[in-house]
């Protein structure tokens, strides 16, 4: 069973790559848009399972609809249905405070990624050296070209998931203190895949990261449905 991993907003492929070791012939492109945020679906050639972290999950959400034949299984981790606020996640971001990030992106403004990065973690977390962590490991790999940025933000501003999805086994997990994308998501995503199962913990967005461990099981447990 093929799995693929599919990254953030302001991420790259790269972030996955502490999976390795337990995933070595997992797929983990790096996500490309097109100016307008069009999204370059990866293509899959059998079955597979899609694990999205934030922007990934709706990438997940758009291969499942473009080839339902080919994905066994959803693992949406710290995900929305919609990034902007909308009717299927009133909880969502202004789309004001999207292009104001889109703007300090542009003017070249360093300290704006960096406040991003630093939501992704909670205080907790920060105070145990994670975002340190992150910014000495993951730091490197991350995307800095506006236009790159840009493109991934063009693709928040207007993506909606569907209201009605093919059916397949997934799994919800997103954390309590989540600040970039309210924990709340995990019941919108419910409403649109009554089928899934919910995970809570007490985390921030970054939960491949900091919770390493938790993604491995569930998506082993995930896998372990299809017997591969």
């Amino acid at each position: 069973m093929q799995i693929v991993f599919l990254h953030g907003f302001a991420a790259g492929g790269a972030i996955w790559d502490s999976y390795r070791p337990e995933f070595a012939d997992a797929l983990m492109p790096t996500l490309q848009f097109s100016d307008n945020g069009t999204p370059v679906l990866p293509e899959l050639t059998g079955p597979a399972i899609l694990v999205g972290w934030s922007m990934g999950g709706m990438i997940a959400i758009e291969m499942l609809r473009r080839q339902p034949q080919f994905v066994k299984g959803l693992l949406l981790v710290s995900s929305s249905p919609s990034y902007v606020a909308s009717d299927i996640f009133p909880e969502g971001k202004a789309l004001s405070a999207v292009r104001e990030l889109r703007d300090a992106i542009t003017s070249g403004d360093a300290k704006t990624l960096q406040s991003f990065q630093k939501q992704l973690f909670t205080a907790a977390e920060i105070r145990d050296g994670w975002l340190n962590r992150f910014r000495r490991e993951i730091g490197p790999s991350l995307p800095t070209d506006p236009a790159i940025l840009r493109s991934q933000l063009s693709f928040l501003e207007t993506y909606r998931a569907p209201a009605e999805l093919p059916v397949t086994p997934a799994t919800i997990l997103h954390g309590t203190g989540d600040a970039i994308v309210a924990p709340s998501a995990a019941t919108a995503w419910r409403r649109l895949l009554p089928h899934a199962t919910t995970i809570v913990t007490d985390a921030g967005h970054a939960i491949p990261f900091v919770h390493r461990p938790l993604i491995i099981s569930t998506l082993t447990a995930l896998r372990g449905t299809h017997g591969a």
